[in-house]
């Protein structure tokens, strides 16, 4: 987040605010005072929807198009937009919306805009910290070097204001936190600085120098902090390959040959902010790796004071490098004197495996159904022939390549998609370093039986080019052609593949080309994606580990948001098919709700609670998932 300062001449608009019942002036309870869910549809209003009192809209360019409330439903245009509804936690009752790309539908040339809407002030007087949060859904045309996307926040009447860059970081036609279609981020920041204290505080979004998408927003909270809340803002490590030049992000499967070569775990990086009302005393950063729920590595580092607000950044150069064949697990932990309020937040895993046979950065779960159509449609009225999209791989020990999977995230299953896999090999040295086709596979048409699992195509070999040399690169690819048309088959219903976030990419390892005669993109759209393609190679030593991966790598986590007064998620990860149970108690063990999930696959899910007619106070929750059993507090807030 970067805050800037700057002058704004804007009338005064002082009107009621729709505060929270709540007890003022507590400190460090993470009480919510202020909610507004944009539930504005009116059938009685021509437009359909009223704005409550004190709400603002500036639309300085004329451009006659501004913020507006959407209903529960998809954003869908004549050619460029295909998005389904937000599913944010009051989605019922609409959202605001900035609809760009509605406004701007078949027009030649697009207008850029420049729109606000300001909210009623809100009195924030009586408290000594103050959080924002709020759920969104964007997409932006072009990197975020040319668009704005602020929250503006002022107290003497817009004479000064405080802007807030909520574009997390996005480039052209990101998403925040990566989230996958209709799967709100949540934007969060402590502006107590800015907004604690004083009796009128104005928020302002604003949007401008864009011509394309969309802009949803829900869910605008208001809270004050808590005392000792460490939140950490991301977590990595590093895959050192013995190469001084490069940077390489670690894999989820690496086979075991390819350690033979060297290589290790190192610098391992955190970072954490102090959202807390205390300076957080003797902070620090705690890494773990377990086998097999063993521990075989641990490292800690300094310890030191951080004070609210500041964001402590801890680097431990420290090497592990793995040897046998194994499942692991990574665990990073911001701890600190003082009992943390928030545990949750401040810590993250990450698995990796040693196999005997299979190349993967990604793990098991697909978290964004990456689309090469959006990026690379063609022309208007042609089909889609020989489109490519893959992932990178070093080779660090002489294998045998036998085949490539891919997991199949979606696209429109007619009979119209034929795809195949390819394996490319990419030079390094000398004048031409253009990606030389190896092997290939045969092709089949796509159905939507394969959409959620991993498609392995075995690879026509030619009995030398399957032979891959220590020090090679390799691409390994899944090929596709889209017989349709029509720019919205094109666009969004080609062929998707899975893309993971569990590790932090340090380096781009997403590679795609739009045909035969296509240059190859090695950056922007696809590189950033982890995406779900393996190479997989002749070995079969690892028989067996002797390790039940159900009970070592199947696991849940803490609710979010936690307190909470409405609905909360609990987000559980399974490592194969098991038979799901959620069960709520509260304190002396009466069960409040039971949610029987039923068969669950293999991969991430989210479990919803309502506090619907329960008490405010702490409960207790219990997963269980065949032989898995795990126990979590949570808490109401009425």
């Amino acid at each position: 987040m970067k805050k800037l300062f700057t002058l704004l001449l804007v009338s005064c608009l002082i009107s009621q605010a729709f505060p929270q019942v709540g007890t003022p002036g507590l400190k460090g309870n993470g009480q919510q005072f202020y909610l507004e869910t944009f539930g504005w549809g009116n059938p009685a209003d021509a437009k359909g929807w009223t704005a409550p009192a004190g709400f603002y809209m500036s639309d300085p360019k004329d451009i006659g198009y501004n913020w507006h409330w959407w209903p529960k439903d998809s954003l869908v245009t004549s050619r460029l937009t295909k998005e389904p509804a937000m599913r944010s936690t009051t989605a019922d009752n609409g959202s605001l919306c900035l609809f760009l790309d509605l406004y701007n539908d078949g027009k030649d040339p697009r207008t850029d805009l420049d729109n606000s809407i300001t909210f009623p002030t809100i009195d924030c007087s009586s408290k000594s910290s103050v959080i924002v949060s709020y759920e969104t859904c964007f997409m932006c045309y072009n990197d975020n070097t040319y668009w704005q996307m602020l929250l503006e926040v002022s107290t003497d009447n817009w004479v000064h204001s405080a802007q807030y860059d909520v574009s997390f970081g996005v480039k052209h036609k990101g998403r925040p936190n990566n989230t996958t279609p209709g799967r709100p981020a949540i934007f969060e920041a402590n502006i107590s600085d800015v907004a604690a204290g004083s009796p009128n505080v104005q928020f302002r979004f604003t949007w401008r120098n864009t011509s394309l998408y969309f802009w949803q927003i829900d869910d605008f909270k208001l809270k004050e902090a808590w005392n000792n809340d460490l939140q950490m803002r991301f977590a990595q490590m590093e895959w050192n390959d013995g190469d001084d030049i490069t940077v390489a992000s670690p894999m989820f499967l690496i086979p075991k040959k390819q350690l033979t070569a060297g290589g290790a775990f190192t610098n391992f990086k955190a970072a954490a902010i102090n959202f807390g009302e205390y300076d957080q005393e003797s902070a620090f950063l705690n890494v773990d790796i377990t086998k097999n729920g063993n521990s075989v590595f641990h490292a800690e580092g300094a310890k030191k004071d951080i004070a609210t607000l500041i964001v402590d950044t801890t680097l431990l150069t420290e090497s592990y490098a793995p040897v046998e064949f194994g499942h692991y697990k990574v665990s990073y932990e911001y701890k600190q004197k003082e009992a943390e309020q928030t545990p949750e937040n401040n810590k993250k895993e990450v698995w990796f495996n040693v196999n005997d046979s299979i190349f993967s950065n990604a793990d098991n779960t697909s978290e964004e159904a990456f689309n090469w159509g959006i990026e690379a449609y063609g022309t208007d009225g042609e089909p889609m022939s020989a489109h490519i999209v893959g992932t990178t791989y070093k080779i660090y020990a002489d294998c045998e390549a036998s085949s490539i999977s891919a997991f199949i995230a979606g696209g429109k299953a007619d009979g119209m998609i034929d795809f195949g896999m390819k394996l490319f090999y990419v030079p390094t040295e000398g004048d031409d370093l253009t990606p030389v086709d190896l092997l290939a596979t045969s092709t089949i048409t796509y159905d939507s039986t394969m959409i959620g699992k991993w498609i392995t195509f075995g690879l026509d070999k030619d009995g030398e080019s399957e032979f891959l040399k220590a020090g090679d690169k390799v691409y390994a690819c899944v090929e596709y052609t889209n017989q349709h048309t029509d720019i919205i088959s094109k666009r969004y219903q080609s062929l998707l593949i899975g893309a993971d976030y569990s590790f932090r990419l340090l380096d781009p390892v997403g590679v795609a080309r739009a045909n035969d005669y296509a240059a190859w993109t090695t950056g922007g759209y696809p590189a950033g994606r982890n995406l779900m393609v393996r190479l997989n190679i002749n070995d079969h030593s690892n028989l067996i580990d002797g390790v039940d991966l159900a009970k070592t790598n199947t696991t849940v986590g803490q609710n979010f948001p936690n307190p909470f007064s409405r609905t909360t998620d609990i987000a559980y990860e399974l490592t194969g098919n098991e038979n799901v149970s959620l069960t709520v108690t509260d304190l002396t063990g009466r069960v409040v709700r039971e949610i029987k999930e039923g068969m669950q696959p293999a991969g991430k899910h989210m479990v919803r609670i309502d506090a619907s007619g329960l008490d405010a106070g702490i409960y207790m929750y219990t997963l269980k998932a065949g032989g898995f059993t795990e126990t979590k507090r949570m808490s109401v807030s009425k």
